[in-house]
This record gives structure tokens, C-alpha cells and sequence, in this order.
């Protein structure tokens, strides 16, 4: 395994990309996360992710939102829940999300086959279920770059991890 700056992903490489660069290039966070996109966009680089990811996307940014807003204070599930008749009021987040659709990414469907082979990876390498998803689909595809800034993929031993440089 092996960590490199996010810039170093050679062109015309399969990446599986986490959510959370999605979210740091959507809150301006990441300019390096932002560009991943644009070359995913450009075809530069062969960007897949997953439906799980993308949900994880929604439900950050409709948080951050939420905070934006003033409707709630932290940025968390349980706040938002006992103000859920704000919930469609929120509006703020959907562009950012819907824009995902148009980065020319191959977004993978959850199966059982894939489920199943969560398992086996929360109990090779201790990952909670929405890494162990993703990281199942990226062993399901044979893809061994994966940009996240989560370092609990670091001890992956057949990734090459991206990571962004540029997040304080």
C-alpha cells in the first residue's frame, strides 16, 4: 500500500472516488478535489464511485445546509431530525449533488454480491460499512487507486491511496 498526493494520479487510470471528495470539492474545501473531478469530467482519469457514496454526499451536504441556514447549529442527523419541516426548504445542496451525474462517473449499483463482499473486507481490515462497501467495490472491479482523505483505507495493502494535500 501506499499514500500519494492526489495531483500524482497518472491519466487514463481507474480511480474509485470516496464521498469525501465529492464534499470537499462541493464546500470549496479542496481545490486538488475539485480538479480530480474536472479531469474525471474531461476523461483524464476513469472516475467510478457508488450509490452508498453519493447518499453519503446528500446527507453531508444537506447538514452543512442545514447549518448554512441557521436551521440547526451542528452539523448532525439528529438535530436535523426534530426539525425535519425544514428539511424541504433546503435547496442549497441538491445542485452540488446533481452536478455528480454530469462528471462523466461510472457509479456502481450495491448487489448482494458486493454486500457480501463488504463483509469480508470489515473483517480483513476493520472498516465500517460504508467503507467496507466502497472498498468492495473497487476489489469487485480490480480497481487499486482510490481517492479519499479517510485514512482508514491506508493499510489496504493492494491501494494506491490520493489523497487531497490541500485540507488543513
Amino acid at each position: 500500500m501506499a499514500v500519494q498526493p492526489l495531483g500524482q494520479l497518472p491519466a487514463r487510470s481507474p480511480v474509485v472516488v470516496d464521498a469525501n471528495i465529492f464534499v470537499y470539492s462541493a464546500n470549496a474545501t479542496s481545490n486538488e478535489c475539485a480538479e480530480l473531478l474536472e479531469r474525471c469530467a474531461r476523461r483524464e482519469v476513469r472516475g467510478v464511485t457508488t450509490f452508498e457514496a453519493l447518499a453519503e454526499v446528500n446527507h453531508r451536504l444537506m447538514l452543512e445546509d442545514a447549518v448554512a441556514a441557521g436551521i440547526i447549529q451542528r452539523g448532525n442527523a439528529s438535530n436535523l431530525r426534530r426539525l425535519r419541516k425544514s428539511i424541504p426548504n433546503l435547496r442549497g445542496y441538491w445542485p452540488s449533488v446533481g452536478k455528480i451525474f454530469s462528471m462523466n462517473l461510472m457509479i456502481l449499483e450495491l448487489d448482494e454480491l458486493r454486500f457480501r463482499r463488504a463483509q469480508v473486507m470489515r473483517e480483513r481490515y476493520g472498516l465500517l460499512t460504508n467503507d467496507s462497501l466502497i472498498l468492495a467495490a473497487a476489489d469487485s472491479y480490480g480497481i487499486t487507486c482510490f481517492a479519499t482523505r479517510d485514512d482508514d483505507f491506508d493499510d489496504v495493502p493492494w491501494l494506491t491511496v490520493y489523497k487531497p494535500g490541500d485540507i488543513p
